[in-house]
């Protein structure tokens, strides 16, 4: 996912929604990207549900269990070029528990 900008108050989860827009490819194609970084993603967030809005956009929901982790691995390389190729841009929404 994009860079991801949240603050963690100590004691408090940090659940996102984010929404998913796919420009170059289609959602099935994202997917398959998108599951196969499931087990570095796995140690960072929680509760995480994938919904597909069209063959387009997805929102993906979850619960943030490390963001300095987190933020790590969606500044990675390997995650920047795979949405680069497939146009992938990242819209967040924050709400505090």
């Amino acid at each position: 996912m994009a860079n991801i900008f949240v603050t963690k108050k100590m004691g408090v989860h940090v659940d996102i929604i984010a929404t998913v827009r796919i420009l170059k490819s289609d959602f099935d194609e994202w997917f398959l990207f998108f599951e196969s970084y499931e087990h570095l993603r796995k140690k960072f967030v929680t509760n995480e549900v994938i919904t597909k809005i069209s063959s387009s956009e997805a929102t993906v929901s979850f619960k943030v269990l490390d963001i300095e982790g987190l933020t790590s691995l969606s500044s990675s390389q390997f995650l920047l070029d795979g949405e680069e190729r497939l146009g992938v841009t990242v819209e967040l929404v924050e709400k505090l528990t």
